[in-house]
């Protein structure tokens, strides 16, 4: 098993993608110290290098802003990245979402000192990469759909205009799934409007 590095210089040495496997307190040293992107889920550290292309963090604050306007006066909350969502179930787990959004007062439990996970997210949005993609439509999507309070994750390809979405249709596990490709489709947000994929992708060099 490669060594778990410490430092941003020490990670580059290694692959785009890297798992290391590390106990909790272990993690939650690395992560006070903030050395490179990181997630936690029972017991291995993910490490994505290339999440961070100019793609994907151009289309973090377009789809901040294509959610704005419909959400803005009923009563939601939208946040970046880097906000640690809190799974239930056995096990710790640590992940982050492109963007999350919240209705109401935020619901969090503590991690350690000041670090809080955040609980209750409604949608979740996650800006597909080439190193994170199944990752976060395999394994991440399993750990997201067990949160109560969740009704809609947003997966937004950095590549080409092309969004799908998962929307919960009930507490038992059933998801309605659908994909919106082409700039003339136009992505369904919580039951409050919609917003279209030339909006979302114009401004880019696609």
């Amino acid at each position: 098993m490669a060594q778990l590095p410490r430092t941003q210089k020490e990670r580059l040495a290694y692959d785009a993608t890297m798992v290391w496997e590390a106990d909790w307190d272990t993690f939650l040293d690395l992560l006070e110290a903030d050395p490179y992107p990181m997630q936690y889920d029972k017991g291995q550290i993910y490490s994505f290098l290339d999440y961070a292309t100019l793609k994907h963090e151009e289309l973090i604050p377009l789809i901040i802003s294509a959610l704005f306007p419909l959400l803005e006066r009923k009563n939601y909350r939208i946040f970046g990245s880097n906000l640690p969502l809190s799974i239930p179930g056995p096990g710790k787990i640590y992940f982050n979402a492109d963007c999350t959004v919240v209705k109401g007062p935020s619901e969090h439990i503590p991690l350690r000192g000041e670090m809080k996970a955040i609980t209750n997210p409604v949608m979740l949005v996650e800006v597909l990469s080439e190193s994170t993609y199944d990752f976060d439509l395999g394994q991440k999507f399993q750990r997201y759909k067990t949160i109560p309070s969740l009704q809609q994750v947003l997966y937004i390809d950095s590549q080409s205009p092309s969004v799908i979405s998962y929307r919960r249709k009930d507490q038992e596990g059933t998801w309605l799934i659908e994909e919106f490709t082409g700039l003339e489709g136009a992505v369904p947000v919580l039951e409050e409007g919609t917003f279209s994929l030339k909006a979302l992708y114009e401004p880019l060099e696609l």
